[in-house]
């Protein structure tokens, strides 16, 4: 009968001794691994450039005319703004956003699938709530921030050029920051949920992005060929105006004149916001469908 001899090895495997963060650290991650893959932080260069290309110029404009306003005695903003406040500001950064969450939000969702990042995902406290609420909500940071920091130049450089002082006209002016506040709540929303539902599904980012920019510019024409119909009914058509509904929210907010084909139709500004509500809850759902199997 033989002996039999075994070896130990000491491989320094350490049991993880720091603070466990659950679910919340989870989710947290989560959020700040799309922020960076947005942006293309710690990414190939070409993957940086068109996002901050985009962000520079929603920027740009606004830190141009506050720049001008403060260094020339005789530029006026009121008469001589090149956007006119910030509705105009807005949709000309609204424009912006359409194409910023066509290419971002594939980028947020399809890799994971496509590297099996969903099975790493899995093995830790989160949920499929959890994991699209982090996506989403990383969406949702970069966008807003460049939509809200022009936007605030623009608040605070007309209160820095107000007679009543930058206090007085600070508060004055408080309204102005709600309306942009809700303006761009509808042009995440109305543009990103689209954008997020069809990469829930895409194969890849390319066919994703081109879907979401060919389904959104597309769905104007079909509103406008709807709004032309005589039939009965035919003004329900105009609603599928998924480019339009954010800028007639936009308008509403700030009491513009509007000639979008859901007005047109005859249906009120606040129908275009229940669209993009519905919109939302419609890709909440689907997305929940689509991942609960996965995590």
């Amino acid at each position: 009968m033989t002996d039999r001899t075994g070896v130990v090895y000491d491989l320094g495997y350490k049991p993880y001794e720091g603070e466990r963060l659950g679910r919340g650290g989870a989710v947290r991650a989560v959020i700040k691994d799309g922020v960076r893959r947005v942006l293309g932080i710690r990414r190939k260069a070409r993957k940086k450039v068109f996002p901050w290309m985009l962000m520079g110029i929603a920027v740009l404009p606004a830190v141009v005319f506050i720049g001008l306003a403060f260094t020339l005695s005789a530029f006026n903003p009121d008469a001589q703004s090149p956007f006119g406040g910030h509705a105009e500001y807005i949709g000309l950064v609204g424009a912006i956003v359409l194409l910023f969450v066509a290419l971002a939000a594939p980028e947020l969702l399809i890799p994971d699938r496509e590297e099996g990042v969903l099975a790493v995902y899995s093995s830790r406290p989160l949920t499929a709530r959890d994991y699209i609420a982090a996506r989403a909500g990383a969406l949702a940071i970069v966008v807003g921030s460049f939509m809200l920091l022009p936007n605030l130049l623009m608040y605070i450089g007309f209160a820095a050029l107000d007679d009543r002082g930058l206090g007085a006209a600070l508060i004055g002016n408080s309204g102005d920051l709600v309306k942009v506040l809700l303006a761009m709540a509808a042009y995440m929303v109305g543009y990103g949920a689209p954008a997020l539902l069809i990469s829930t599904y895409a194969k890849g980012t390319g066919p994703a992005a081109g879907t979401c920019l060919a389904l959104i510019f597309g769905s104007t024409a079909f509103a406008e060929a709807f709004r032309r119909i005589g039939f009965p009914g035919a003004r329900f058509g105009t609603l599928l105006s998924f480019l339009q509904h954010p800028e007639i929210v936009r308008s509403w907010v700030f009491d513009k004149p509007q000639d979008a084909a859901p007005i047109a139709a005859g249906f009120e500004p606040w129908v275009s916001a229940v669209v993009i509500a519905l919109l939302a809850v419609l890709t909440g759902y689907l997305m929940h469908r689509r991942y609960r199997r996965e995590l």
